[in-house]
């Protein structure tokens, strides 16, 4: 049973067509929220946006429907009213500590409301890391409209929005104006209304990644509004797409792995930056350095799996996995005949399951806009397979590392001296000069220079 490239893409397009409406709306607020120097607000407005939804959930409304959104929303202004206030603090309370107070008093509150609540841990899990793979077709319009009312608002008071950022960012043209205080309640109550759909979705991490990460990508390269979210808005877009990919690719969770995704584009962007804005002579110095650096921390890292992988042959061998993925020679090389066709089997079975869980997966998504019911048969098959699919997960994933662990004890003693070995002369190789010089205090191997002799009198 394969996967087609179609199948794929109907089950990855709705959720990065969100991502990239998440990534628009929230790079214009993470510009703001850089130049007003409250990189934390958005955890604590999700924060509040998150107690609105638990408390929702403990009173017995779910939290994506219309009573569990006004609660969510209801939340999230009390949290700008709150945000709001904070601008009139004395100037001996740091705002950044403000906020941390009101993230912390707000997850304290969840906790409370959760531990009285049924699957309240699988609630909290849920706003934590979102499910934004479940994101249908019929779910875009309401962020089509959602989004594009706000940010027309916000194109059409740009003016009053960047005053209320430089008052906030104390600029004292602009501090006393009495104006700015209301439009910064409607720039957070704004916020609340986009926190409050996007958290629901995506989760409390990624929607921080949202908001954070474009803008700042977009301000390595440019102090111009509109440049800055043009290009952020190109790097989110690149990490949505990435993130996605590796979370379908490797099987793993899509918020965890587009966050990790947001992770790498900003350190990608701030290595970018580092090479454009200077002369020839520094980059060329620069590439020096950084390509000793990388190949340091990875030939570190070489013997550090070595050393592990020597000592402890059977246990998790996460470096090996990638050599050998990057390689073409699995463990089965090195596996007798026997073991090699038990190991074989084990691996098919291991990526048939995965085939069927996608399929599954695949037509509950294209049956749900269309409200059709699956067929008695359909609803059987995926309730068997529901039922056996931990049991097969656990014993093929048994036998495959049983036999891997054999395996790599074998080679142990022939693969990791010489890769040890290999590292270690390549870590010399990169390390410079003089700080070779120092480790080994070749000074002291020198022949010293003969003294010359004075002429006697």
């Amino acid at each position: 049973m394969t996967i087609s490239l179609y199948d794929i893409f109907v089950l990855l397009a709705p959720p990065f067509a969100a991502s990239m409406l998440f990534v628009a709306i929230h790079a214009n607020f993470g510009l703001h929220v850089l130049r007003r120097g409250v990189i934390f607000v958005d955890l604590a407005l999700a924060q509040m946006s998150a107690l609105g939804a638990t408390i929702a959930f403990a009173v017995g409304h779910v939290p994506t429907s219309m009573s569990g959104l006004i609660y969510t929303f209801l939340f999230s202004a009390i949290g700008a009213g709150l945000l709001t206030v904070g601008r009139g603090l004395p100037k001996v309370v740091h705002t950044e500590a403000y906020i941390g107070i009101l993230y912390v008093v707000a997850t304290a509150a969840t906790i409370l409301v959760v531990d009285r609540s049924p699957q309240g841990a699988e609630h909290v899990k849920q706003i934590l890391v979102g499910s934004i793979l479940t994101v249908s077709v019929d779910d875009l319009p309401k962020f089509i409209m959602l989004y594009g009312a706000i940010g027309v608002f916000h194109w059409l008071a740009r003016g009053p929005f960047r005053m209320a950022t430089e008052a906030a960012a104390g600029s004292p043209q602009a501090a006393h104006k009495h104006s700015a205080w209301i439009w910064d309640f409607l720039f957070y109550l704004s916020f609340g209304a986009v926190v409050t759909s996007s958290v629901a979705t995506a989760g409390v991490l990624l929607v921080f990644c949202f908001l954070i990460v474009p803008a700042i990508i977009g301000s390595l390269f440019t102090r111009r509004f509109v440049g800055a979210l043009l290009i952020g808005w190109f790097g989110g877009a690149v990490a949505s797409a990435v993130g996605l990919a590796a979370s379908f690719g490797f099987d793993l969770p899509a918020g965890a792995a587009m966050v990790l995704a947001f992770s790498l584009t900003l350190a990608s962007a701030m290595v970018l930056r580092a090479f454009v804005s200077v002369s020839g002579a520094a980059r060329k110095a620069r590439f020096c350095a950084f390509f000793q650096g990388v190949s340091a921390i990875v030939l570190t890292i070489v013997c550090a799996g070595m050393i592990w992988f020597m000592s402890m042959p059977t246990a998790d061998q996460p470096l090996l996995d990638v050599l050998e993925w990057a390689s073409g020679m699995g463990p089965e090389t090195i596996m007798t005949p026997g073991e090699r066709a038990v190991y074989a089997d084990a691996m098919k079975a291991v990526s048939t399951r995965q085939a069927q869980a996608m399929q599954f997966t695949l037509l509950e998504r294209q049956t749900r806009p269309q409200s059709q019911p699956l067929s008695d048969d359909e609803v059987r098959r995926m309730g068997a397979f529901q039922q056996a699919f931990n049991e097969m997960a656990r014993g093929e994933d048994f036998v495959a590392t049983s036999l891997s662990g054999q395996a790599r004890a074998r080679e142990r003693w022939y693969v990791g001296p010489a890769v040890l070995v290999a590292a270690m002369l390549g870590l010399l190789a990169v390390t410079p000069r003089k700080m070779r010089a120092r480790f080994f205090n070749l000074s002291r191997w020198r022949r010293p220079r003969r003294m010359r002799r004075r002429p006697s009198l």
